[in-house]
């Protein structure tokens, strides 16, 4: 059982396991994102300070938000550690101190009551740094040959798959499951109305009057991001869903203006292999196949 069972932790690995000029392309890519589009944090200290209530955890022992002083020193140290990270000396150890360093903005900039959704994104370095997205390309590649792995990534998987899980279960719980509602219908024209920027597409979408539609939008939005948690165990079918939830993220920036593209650079980290190795479970389904006609054969 053991044995049987250590096999099956080392296939869903070997699925997952990147190669490494894909890999590293993506961390010089992602090196290059956080250098050149870095997000503004100087804002933090122009918003008044009775606004600030950091949530719950470490930042609640800061007593008051930083000042513009301390808000440049991050923003430089940001800018520092890409360069780090695109060089990829020790590269593990820089994955790790951005993902420190993205977290620690995030945290600053969560401080006021609005959350956005890019927590994968923060994340993928440390994932990505210990799958070995530093084995091409770096410093370290020079020094010494190395390989990538697939383990940290399967764990990153399980990750993206709870995130996405509890954006779902909320949307079931409200009732977006429910035929005679159109939730999606409902925030579209919301945010056309109301919104701040909205889509491109949201007055034409709002044009479609098929409850037909609608109701379909509102499935397939609670399945694709549902269902990702179960199919961590099947490296392709965790690809697909992936593509799924990429073809949401284009539906809902078109409809409603709200932009999730931050979030490629985590899924992309899955995607750093050939298409032929996309889906091992058709390799596993022909030997599986093979198998079953070998003592008809011997027979």
């Amino acid at each position: 059982m053991r044995d049987r069972l250590a096999a099956a932790v080392e296939w869903i690995c070997r699925g997952y396991q990147p190669t490494p000029r894909a890999f590293a392309a993506l961390r010089i890519v992602f090196a290059l994102k956080v250098l050149l589009f870095p997000g503004d944090l100087l804002w933090i200290a122009e918003v008044p300070a009775q606004f600030y209530s950091p949530p719950p955890g470490p930042f609640l022992l800061l007593s008051e938000q930083p000042s513009a002083g301390a808000l440049l020193a991050l923003t430089i140290v940001r800018a520092l550690v890409a360069i780090w990270l695109l060089v990829g000396w020790k590269t593990l150890w820089a994955s790790a101190v951005m993902t420190a360093v993205l977290l620690l903005a995030a945290g600053l900039s969560y401080s006021f009551g609005k959350v956005d959704h890019f927590i994968l994104f923060d994340l993928a370095p440390l994932a990505c740094g210990l799958a070995g997205w530093g084995a091409a390309w770096s410093l370290d590649a020079r020094r010494r040959d190395r390989t990538t792995s697939g383990y940290p990534l399967f764990l990153f998987a399980t990750v993206v798959g709870f995130a996405m899980f509890t954006a779902a279960l909320p949307k079931a719980a409200a009732g977006w499951l429910d035929p005679a509602r159109e939730a999606t219908r409902y925030f579209v024209a919301r945010d056309e109305i109301a919104g701040p920027i909205p889509g491109p597409f949201g007055e034409f979408a709002l044009s479609i009057d098929s409850s037909l539609f609608w109701k379909a939008l509102d499935w397939v939005t609670v399945f694709a991001e549902g269902w990702l948690v179960f199919v961590v165990f099947l490296p392709g079918v965790f690809r697909l869903g992936l593509l799924l939830i990429i073809t949401f993220h284009v539906g809902v920036f078109l409809m409603m203006g709200i932009d999730f593209f931050d979030n490629l650079y985590a899924y992309a980290a899955f995607l750093c292999l050939p298409f032929s190795r996309w889906f091992p479970e058709l390799n596993l389904l022909r030997r599986l196949r093979r198998r079953d006609r070998e003592p008809e054969a011997a027979i």
